[in-house]
This record gives C-alpha cells, sequence and structure tokens, in this order.
C-alpha cells in the first residue's frame, strides 16, 4: 500500500490584534481522487510552549490552538480555559467536530504562589499520544490546512515555528467516492458558531427517563387479561351460549385505555377496562375506527350471486 509522508512547517510571525487575538493558517496541497487514512501524526513546537505576555502583570492567560484539517478552522463563541477567570475567548472547533483530523492546545499564565510568579501550563491534544500512532481519521479533500489562534498581549509579534509529520496511507477511489467524501468535508468546515448537545436533568427526577427498573427489580409489570374478557373478546364459547353484550362506545372506550400513557412505575394498560396494553395488536379496525355510517352502500351481487367487490 502506497504511503504518502507529510514533513512540513509553519514558521512566520504574527501580530495580534487590539484584543489580543492571531490567527494563520497555511494550505499543503494533497494528490486529487484518494482515500487518505492518517497513520500517524507528529507535531513539534520549535519555538516552545505557549508564549507569555511582553507584560508581566497582565492578569489574563495567553495560549495557543493549532489545528490540522481538510479547511480552514473558523473561531467559534466557545471559550477554553480551567475557569471562569482565565478564559481564552473565540477558540476553534472541538475535537469531536468533523473537519478536524488533530488538535492541540496550550494556556499559561503568572500567577502570584508563595510570593513568586509561577509559570502553569495546561496542555492537551487530540488525538492521544497513544491514539495519534495508530490508524486515526480519513479524509478525501487535495489539501490540508494548518490553522494557528494565539492569545496573547495585544499588538505583539508572536513566532509561530511548528514542524509536522504525518504518514497517510493513500488509496486510488472512484470520482463518485471522492467527490462525496470531499461534499462532506466542505459541509464539515460550515461551523456552528455555539453548541448546547447535552440536556440536563434534576437529580430527584432522573428516575423515569432511563430505565428506572433497577430500583424496583424485575420485569415491569402488565395487567392480565380475566377469562371473562378473553371470553368475550376471542368469542370461544358455544353456538348456543348466551353472552353478555356490549356497546361500540365500551369497546372503543377500552382500547383507549389500553393504549395510554402511564407513570414508569405502573402497570401497563388500564386497570378499571380489565385490559392489558397488549390487547391493541389484536384491535378490530372495524369496531374501535369510529362511528359507523348510517346508510352503508349497498351490495352489487353478480349474475351468479356473489358479491360484486369495488
Amino acid at each position: 500500500m502506497p504511503i504518502h509522508l507529510i514533513r512540513d512547517t509553519l514558521q512566520m510571525t504574527l501580530t495580534t490584534d487590539e484584543l489580543g487575538r492571531g490567527y494563520a493558517t497555511r494550505r499543503i496541497a494533497i494528490p486529487e481522487h484518494k482515500r487518505n487514512t492518517i497513520e500517524s501524526i507528529e507535531v513539534f513546537n520549535d519555538q516552545g510552549s505557549a508564549w507569555l505576555s511582553n507584560d508581566e502583570a497582565r492578569p489574563e492567560p495567553v495560549g495557543y490552538q493549532l489545528f490540522i484539517s481538510p479547511y480552514p478552522m473558523q473561531p467559534t463563541l466557545e471559550n477554553f480555559g480551567p475557569s471562569a477567570a482565565e478564559l481564552l475567548t473565540g477558540v476553534g472547533q472541538m475535537a469531536g467536530d468533523g473537519n478536524v483530523l488533530y488538535k492541540e492546545q496550550a494556556m499559561t499564565n503568572l500567577s502570584q504562589f508563595a510570593e513568586q510568579q509561577v509559570n502553569k501550563i495546561w496542555y492537551s491534544r487530540f488525538p492521544s499520544e497513544p491514539l495519534g500512532s495508530t490508524v486515526t481519521n480519513t479524509w478525501y479533500s487535495p489539501h490540508l490546512y494548518i490553522t494557528v489562534i494565539v492569545w496573547n498581549a495585544p499588538i505583539t509579534d508572536v513566532q509561530l515555528k511548528f514542524s509536522l509529520f504525518i504518514r497517510t496511507e493513500q488509496k486510488s477511489c472512484n470520482l463518485a467516492e471522492s467527490s462525496m467524501g470531499c461534499y462532506r468535508e466542505f459541509l464539515d468546515s460550515q461551523i456552528r458558531k455555539l453548541s448546547e448537545m447535552g440536556t440536563m436533568y434534576e437529580l430527584g427526577r432522573i428516575d423515569g427517563y432511563t430505565f428506572p427498573m433497577w430500583k424496583y427489580g424485575g420485569i415491569r409489570p402488565e395487567l392480565m387479561i380475566d377469562g371473562t374478557t378473553a371470553l368475550r373478546y376471542y368469542n370461544r364459547v358455544a353456538a348456543n351460549a348466551n353472552q353478555d353484550m356490549t356497546t361500540r362506545g365500551a369497546l372503543q372506550a377500552a382500547f383507549e385505555g389500553s393504549t395510554k400513557m402511564v407513570d414508569y412505575d405502573e402497570a401497563f394498560g388500564d386497570e378499571a377496562a380489565n385490559l392489558p396494553s397488549w390487547i391493541q395488536l389484536l384491535d378490530v379496525a372495524g369496531v374501535t375506527a369510529g362511528a359507523i355510517r348510517p346508510y352503508p352502500p349497498p351490495l352489487k351481487y353478480a349474475d351468479n350471486g356473489n358479491t360484486l367487490m369495488f
């Protein structure tokens, strides 16, 4: 299988804006109509770790994010930082988004501790180092982008020096697969500025939302159908035996009750009608569908007496 080695660097001077933020990107060309699978990826920061501000009295943290993606990374409304007092705003996409093949980030600040200026560094990367040495992501676009987002003091020159080494397995693919893959990656690059991907529950209301039977044990209770109801429903009586008659409205009410929602710890079905929920599977549509037409269409017969079907 052909292995394509990408050895490249991103080396430049970036100047932050009035808010202390900077953005830089670079494009790497890849052969077209290929299915590229990353076998390993390594990124080395030749400049060192996250850069300190020129102003040591600056209370805000400084740092960077580096992305490798099929399309340039776009800043979002998300934040990055260990606490509300130490946040970097306008960060790039989450590592789990489809446009991200590799992501690393670091943040540092100067804090007063034991009457000394102590440098604290937070660093993380995706995929992790063990996973980064195995087959991970696949992409089809004929390019890769290196994107670096920087936070530092306003109007400050920051030296970017990153070296990359990527081993990719390249396989030829047909035009349909390549086009669909490129189109999907293009759609993934149209990012959301802010995401809310979870659901919050109050702790006292968790029971009943997800698998509550650990609290009760056993299977969930269900009403059983008694002999009288079974005989009346299935009509398994002698031809000359007397039977209790019921109305169509009563049957409709019983079926409606058997399909109603109940609390999570109650038995299925309608206790008043003495019908379990599974009885709805045997529903007679002609009985429970609604009122019978007062004047049904007349039957028409063929010459031999058979009923004509329309």
